[in-house]
């Protein structure tokens, strides 16, 4: 599987070749190669940040670090999670529908909104859903924090999670789903598992509900994971509709740790 350190390791050996062949190839009579030389280091770096950013939008390619997307694809299995919560005027709806079906979710965490809505992080907990951590302020400019700020993020989030339910999450999604260099360092030295989704609904980009509906329904699969949020108008108006619609397709809910077959807490 590409990474990106060995991507990098392969940019850096050509960089290498390209520098020895301008030293020892290139004489007095320039070819076209020594004359373009420039041009050739250019087109190189591009292609080095130009593919490194691009996968950073691609988690569950694996390229700058190991994240969970999909589970076992043998099983008419399913699972929910939602993120940016707890929201006080979401969340208790969005509970209230799941226990209505008994249907197990995961709901990844943002800190800033677990210190004003404690109550509601020991409800989640209590009723059987699971927890993890969404960075503390998933701030816009995140993914431009170096990776000591980031660590001190993630660490200071699951610290305010396992004070509320006395456990401690595994469970990380990065915030808008991006992981770049930096990410990838401050979680080598984390017990964190990065989790992210095999299907994004874009509840909160597509301001129609029943087209949100639509987009999940077409791409369910065995296994699938499905990305919503606490905050979207979808979820607080076709959470339902849709746990009654997978179902008819012959789909069951399970937790991610089912599906998944990881572990969502250190204790």
């Amino acid at each position: 599987m590409l990474t990106f350190r060995r991507f990098t390791l392969v940019f850096f050996m050509l960089l290498l070749a390209l520098n020895l062949y301008s030293i020892f190839g290139c004489g007095p009579s320039e070819t076209f190669l020594c004359a373009s030389m420039p041009w050739f280091y250019a087109g190189l770096i591009i292609l080095y940040f130009g593919i490194s950013v691009t996968f950073a939008f691609l988690p569950c390619s694996g390229f700058h670090y190991p994240a969970l997307c999909r589970g076992n694809a043998a099983e008419k299995v399913v699972s929910l999670t939602f993120d940016d919560g707890p929201d006080e005027a979401f969340t208790p709806a969005i509970l209230d529908i799941l226990k209505k079906h008994g249907v197990p979710a995961a709901f990844f965490l943002a800190g800033k909104n677990i210190e004003p809505n404690g109550e509601l992080v020991r409800r989640i907990h209590s009723e059987g859903h699971l927890a993890g951590t969404h960075s503390w302020g998933h701030s816009a400019w995140f993914d431009f924090f170096t990776a000591a700020m980031m660590k001190r993020e993630l660490i200071r989030s699951t610290d305010i999670i396992k004070a509320i339910t006395g456990r401690t999450p595994l469970m990380f999604r990065p915030p808008y789903g991006v992981i770049n260099p930096m990410l990838a360092r401050a979680l080598r030295s984390l017990p964190l598992q990065v989790v992210c989704w095999s299907i994004r609904s874009f509840d909160i980009s597509l301001k129609d509900p029943d087209r949100v509906l639509r987009r999940i329904l077409a791409r369910l699969r065995p296994g699938a994971v499905i990305l919503l949020h606490d905050h979207s108008d979808f979820s607080s108006t076709r959470l339902e509709v849709m746990i009654l619609k997978i179902r008819e397709q012959g789909y069951q809910f399970v937790s991610l740790e089912q599906n998944l077959n990881i572990q969502a807490y250190a204790d």
